[in-house]
């Protein structure tokens, strides 16, 4: 299985949890995969400070889920039709 593979407070790991339930929730994903995509997605991001935290929290975890799944730069707030998902693995 597929662990969740970043450094940070527990607020912080239970918050991409959420992310991750959100992500089996919206779209035909496994939880493994989900894991994955949010380990790369945030690849390189350690949130220990205070500051780190509140950058994750800022956004509802159905709006990070998006973003991982579709890439941040997909624009699926203007609609999702005919968007597709990154390529995984």
């Amino acid at each position: 299985m597929t662990e969740l593979d970043i450094a940070g407070p527990s607020e912080a790991i239970e918050y991409l949890e959420e992310i991750a339930h959100a992500m089996i929730t919206l779209f035909p994903i496994a939880i493994d995969e989900a894991n994955g995509r949010i380990n790369r997605f945030f690849s390189g991001h350690q949130f220990v400070t205070a500051v780190e935290v509140s950058v994750l929290l800022h956004e509802e975890p159905e709006a990070w889920a998006k973003s991982v799944y579709y890439g941040e730069n997909a624009d699926w707030w203007l609609g999702e039709d005919g968007l597709e998902p990154l390529p995984y693995p």
